[in-house]
């Protein structure tokens, strides 16, 4: 207790008593950066190894989409270049599809070789990779026989097997010919169309069929020997073990085989040599029409036209789809 001298008299004032050898406060010390070599090259490699997916989906991705958008608002002049004529292109693609019945048949068979993918393909690849999991006699040859259309490129692919249903040398025209029949024309309209759709489906079991039995292998075999022992058969096996297992997969397989609409480009144009009505489809008349600046706009447009309509369906198809088994971690 000290005292202070004010006007009025001596007051007390009160200090703080400090102990003998009692530790003082700290003052904290700023952080000063230091350069470490190790942080800068994880930071490099970190960087590196982020540059090209983040390049790659600004460039190819949003830069595309964006102005792919911007491009169906606008249209090609030689003289003056791309010029704005807002909705036109719209109007112009509403007309050809209530009109030109080749545009209808156009949609019609993108949306079958969909339901090909969808209802043919799919079940197909689901079946014969059960069956080839279960070790069935020969299955690792038919598995090599199913999935060698896959690795071979698409034009050989489709010459061999347009070698095999038309002309005087192929298969089927020896097969009609030694029963006195005319010859199908497997090539020509109208059985093109069905040609194309049977190529589709013997060139589309190959990826699907890998994809599924080494998903279906995944499955524990406890699992199936406990419901074989409880005297499941081979049918319940599969549609009450091993579908709802592989559940996820599936549902994810079976979107793809929705675009089917969209990818579906280049088989029918190299299986005929041709362009043909009866067998284009949406994704190869864009290609056809993408070849120049004038009809960019027009493709453009119907594949933003397309998406609007689809992306709904392949939404609601998947979030229902989703519904019908709980997720299985196994």
């Amino acid at each position: 207790m000290q005292e202070a001298i004010t006007a009025e008299g001596v007051e007390p004032v009160e200090t703080e008593e400090v102990e003998v050898g009692a530790p003082q406060p700290k003052k904290k010390k700023r952080k000063r950066f230091r350069f470490s070599k190790r942080k800068f090259k994880r930071g490099l490699f970190i960087f590196c190894m982020l540059a090209y997916p983040v390049f790659q989906f600004l460039v190819m991705w949003a830069f595309v989409n964006v102005d792919s958008i911007l491009m169906t608002f606008q249209q090609y002049d030689t003289l003056e270049g791309w010029k704005w004529v807002g909705l036109d292109n719209y109007k112009y693609l509403f007309e050809l599809i209530a009109l030109k019945p080749a545009f209808k048949t156009l949609i019609v068979n993108s949306v079958l070789h969909s339901l090909v993918g969808m209802f043919i393909i799919f079940p197909l690849c689901l079946m014969i990779s059960y069956f080839l999991c279960r070790k069935l006699p020969a299955s690792g040859f038919f598995r090599v026989i199913f999935y060698l259309p896959s690795i071979i490129p698409l034009v050989v692919l489709a010459l061999g097997f347009s070698n095999m249903v038309s002309g005087s040398d192929s298969i089927i025209y020896k097969l009609y010919e030694g029963f006195n029949l005319d010859d199908p024309a497997l090539l020509a309209p109208p059985k093109v169309r069905w040609t194309v759709y049977g190529f589709t489906i013997w060139a589309g079991l190959g990826g699907n069929l890998l994809l599924l039995s080494g998903t279906i292998k995944r499955v524990p075999q406890e699992v199936l020997e406990s419901a074989r022992l409880d005297g499941t058969g081979t049918m319940g096996e599969l549609f009450k073990i091993i579908i709802p297992m592989i559940w996820p997969t599936l549902v994810t397989m079976f979107i793809m085989s929705m675009m089917g609409i969209f990818s579906v480009v280049f088989q029918p144009l190299f299986l005929t040599n041709s362009y043909l009505d009866d067998t284009a489809t949406l994704g190869l008349w864009i290609f056809i029409n993408a070849k120049d600046n004038s009809g960019n706009a027009i493709a453009a447009t119907f594949g933003i036209m397309a998406t609007i309509v689809v992306a709904p369906i392949v939404l609601i198809t998947r979030w229902a789809l989703d519904k019908m088994f709980a997720n299985i971690n196994y």
